[in-house]
């Protein structure tokens, strides 16, 4: 398991920034390998009734819209050096 160089936390665990605006993307985190790579919370993400849960009570889908469709195994084509990394924001 690879941890982000900022937090300590799994890249492959999505988290939020304290003030709820942004969501990191395990798949674009594990892609750039050293940081959490964050985007705009819900717009980036999308929700769905059937994620809804306790502890995920808006059922904010895991993976970016941009991720969620790739195959297996491939890596993010988002362009990390557009987004916000772990370093920059609140968590």
């Amino acid at each position: 398991m690879t941890v982000c160089s900022c937090c300590g936390k799994a890249l492959n665990r999505g988290i939020w920034t304290e003030d709820g605006k942004y969501k990191s993307c395990p798949l674009c985190s594990t892609t750039h390998g050293v940081l959490h790579v964050f985007r705009h919370y819900p717009e980036d993400f999308g929700t769905t009734d059937a994620r809804k849960s306790p502890t995920n009570p808006d059922g904010a889908q895991s993976y970016c819209v941009d991720c969620r469709g790739l195959d297996k195994g491939e890596l993010s084509l988002v362009d990390l050096t557009q987004q916000r990394l772990c370093n920059t924001v609140k968590i």
